[in-house]
């Protein structure tokens, strides 16, 4: 019981700080978009909008890390679910780096195979991944306890 709720502190202590970090952000780069004497004139708060994705998506991350590590530290254990969740959150990781992937892809894929990526597809299909092995994850789970 101690542990599940050292657990459970920490990552919500962490969420809550990037969400204010975030918020706080946001607010900081709307006011600088605002004063005119900064001379930015297009696009006015658009990076605020932006820093909210980009929060919103690390808190969003900051909840799938903490339900592997809650899976792996408190809960009852199977080898495939065990997979799913580590491919999971690995799929959800590679989000972060996925310049380094399309790089990687021109670079290294021979022309025969290479084809031209679009920024959005690499991110999009390790979403959908993402997607996919969670709901196998929860499928999984509810089928076992139903056994």
């Amino acid at each position: 019981m101690k542990k599940k709720i050292i657990i459970v502190c920490i990552f919500l202590i962490l969420m809550i700080t990037t969400a204010i970090y975030t918020v706080v952000s946001a607010v900081n780069s709307y006011h600088y978009d605002m004063d005119p004497a900064n001379g930015v004139d297009i696009l006015e708060g658009f990076d605020a909008v932006l820093i909210m994705m980009v929060g919103g998506f690390v808190v969003f991350y900051e909840l799938d890390l903490f339900y592997t590590v809650y899976y792996f530290f408190i809960s009852s254990k199977s080898l495939i679910k065990s997979i799913i969740v580590i491919f999971s959150n690995v799929a959800l990781l590679l989000i972060f780096f996925t310049d380094h992937i399309i790089n990687f892809w021109e670079r290294y894929v021979p022309n025969i195979l290479a084809t031209p990526l679009e920024d959005g597809i690499i991110p999009i299909g390790l979403f959908l991944i993402y997607v996919v092995l969670k709901i196998v994850c929860f499928n999984i789970g509810s089928f076992a306890k139903e056994n």
